[in-house]
């Protein structure tokens, strides 16, 4: 009786101890009822990979890494192995790639499948591949702005240098003019004060410019300009019809014959009126007989 209790109770403890094995892969990942095959990739900086870390193809999970050693050869290069638990046909061309499996930079690998008329077997040795994730991308971006940044900050601190120097000049020639400074101001308060005096005058002046401009704006331009206009128009005819011959104005100045009269008339006065300053005697009589009435007296 006392011997099947024990037998029962390592039986349990036996159990136990399957059961926890077992669980405690599960949670690694790892199936144990699955054929798996091993193979093996090197890679000079595996990025933060870790065993345990699952192994895809097309993002479908097919196995693990299962270990991580250094390569005995070349310390700096690192040995990494994978178990395959899926029933699944590749060449030994294919590449194991490491990528980021989250934002987070968590690394992962990549079974990409080349053709080839080698199959892989268990054991063989893949193609190491590291893809260009996330997070390298985010470090050669932040690398960029961080130069940009450098720069920036050169330029502003230049500038800031400059206003700095520009600051100090402007102090000092203050202080090397500043009687020349407060005569510059007094003087312009004597302007502000002389032309507040002059407030009421300006206003004046600008009311009598404004009362002009209104007399201006009254007058009624329009009307005056079609007087002028029909003023215009009649001297115009005038003009036509004295070129045209029509009117008394227009034949005295068009008719010859009256003029050659005019002339000769003329000529006719100018000769009368010289032959009697020559012999007034013959023209005019003169008589220094007095009257029979004063002689009777």
């Amino acid at each position: 009786m006392k011997k099947s209790n024990e037998l029962l109770i390592g039986l349990f403890v036996c159990f136990t101890l399957a059961v926890l094995y077992w669980g405690v892969n599960f949670l690694k990942g790892e199936n144990l009822f699955s054929q798996k095959r091993y193979f093996y990739a090197v890679y000079h900086n595996i990025n933060g990979l870790t065993i345990s870390r699952p192994v895809t193809i097309n993002g479908f999970r097919v196995g693990q890494v299962s270990n991580i050693t250094f390569n005995s050869q070349k310390q700096a290069d690192l040995i990494v192995e994978i178990a395959i638990e899926e029933d699944i046909i590749f060449s030994r061309h294919s590449i194991l790639e490491i990528y980021d499996s989250d934002i987070m930079g968590s690394k992962a690998l990549e079974l990409k499948m080349v053709d080839g008329e080698e199959v892989a077997v268990s054991g063989d040795t893949l193609t190491a591949s590291i893809a260009s994730g996330l997070t390298s991308e985010v470090t050669e971006q932040f690398g960029s702005v961080k130069i940009g940044l450098d720069q920036l900050i050169i330029s502003f601190n230049k500038v800031l240098k400059e206003v700095q120097d520009l600051s100090n000049n402007t102090n000092r020639l203050l202080l090397n003019n500043e009687k020349k400074v407060a005569n510059s101001i007094e003087n312009v308060e004597a302007i502000s004060f002389a032309i507040k005096s002059q407030t009421k005058n300006i206003n004046n002046l600008l009311l009598n410019i404004s009362q002009v401009s209104d007399s201006l704006a009254a007058i009624k331009f329009v009307t005056l300009s079609k007087k002028i206009l029909n003023i215009s128009n009649e001297l115009e005819s005038l003009l036509v019809n004295i070129n045209q011959g029509e009117g008394s104005f227009s034949k005295l100045l068009n008719n010859d014959e009256l003029y050659n009269e005019l002339h000769n008339t003329v000529q006719n006065v100018e000769t009368l009126s010289k032959n009697i300053m020559e012999n007034p005697g013959k023209w005019f009589t003169i008589s220094l007989r007095r009257s029979d009435k004063k002689e009777e007296k």
